[in-house]
């Protein structure tokens, strides 16, 4: 059984295992004015889109905001902060972005894209080493990394819960929809390539792409990344977590062999 670690100590394992400059998310969804106004994040007092709340905590902000503070209504509705009206329900609205060959097309997308079916408040989007010890943890976490880190953290994830079959991306409504709402909804891991939206309004860089978890899988998701390194990563990779393992007083728990894989293991029959 492995130890329950808190939400900063989780990140600092993590930093071990992976190389990139942004900051790990984590999203919780707000249920009430009460918790919305305990929450500790900068309220928006201007509309952005949730993307733009995401793409802040990666630079290290921690921000809340309830409907009001939500520009993109698609977004609102994914999280389950505005209620779906009927042009959206029936494809119409989507039809209209000329996104979708016919109707019929934008309807069976529609009936296929994750909303929370939950009614929220608000959310709250910070860096995941910002959540307290004595706050509620997050309900998701959001990681924009590139496709090498990517493989990782997903090889981390199968490491614990095995292959994940129920992979849904479309390259629409990508950080609140296939980011934030599926595998909040799912209780899985999900990957996505982003959007054109958000790649638009936070200018991601075009390496980049996104990895989501429930935050109640993400603790075994960060011990399988690290317990992978050795049999993943090259040797440059290596050099860079063998020096964050000794500053952290892990190496010993995690030792790292140079020119190592585990494609160099003997995989022949058994005796």
């Amino acid at each position: 059984m492995e130890k329950e670690r808190s939400p900063r100590e989780l990140v600092s394992r993590l930093e071990c295992a992976v190389d990139w400059p942004r900051k790990c998310v984590g999203v919780r969804f707000l249920f009430t004015k009460k918790e919305f106004e305990e929450a500790r994040g900068v309220e928006l007092t201007r509309p952005i889109n949730y993307c733009m709340m995401v793409k802040s905590a990666t630079l290290g902000h921690a921000v809340k905001g309830d409907a009001s503070a939500h520009r993109c209504i698609a977004a609102a509705r994914a999280l389950g902060i505005a209620e779906m009206d009927e042009m959206h329900h029936s494809g119409r609205r989507g039809l209209r972005t000329q996104l979708y060959h016919d109707l019929g097309t934008a309807k069976y997308t529609r009936d296929r894209q994750t909303l929370c079916d939950h009614k929220a408040y608000g959310v709250l989007v910070k860096p995941l080493e910002q959540y307290a010890d004595d706050e509620p943890v997050p309900h998701m976490v959001l990681l924009i990394t590139t496709p090498y880190y990517a493989m990782r953290v997903i090889q981390g994830y199968t490491y614990y819960y095995g292959i994940e079959t129920n992979f849904k991306m479309s390259g629409l409504q990508a950080v609140c929809s296939e980011s934030t709402a599926y595998p909040y909804m799912s209780n899985h891991i999900n990957l996505s390539t982003l959007c054109g939206g958000t790649r638009l309004y936070c200018q991601w860089g075009d390496e980049e792409l996104a990895v989501s978890i429930p935050y109640g899988r993400f603790p075994l998701t960060v011990e399988g990344t690290l317990r992978t390194m050795d049999l993943q990563d090259n040797n440059a990779k290596k050099a860079v977590a063998r020096e964050k393992l000794q500053a952290r007083g892990m190496a010993e728990e995690f030792p790292l062999q140079d020119d190592f894989s585990y494609c160099y293991l003997p995989l022949g029959e058994e005796e």
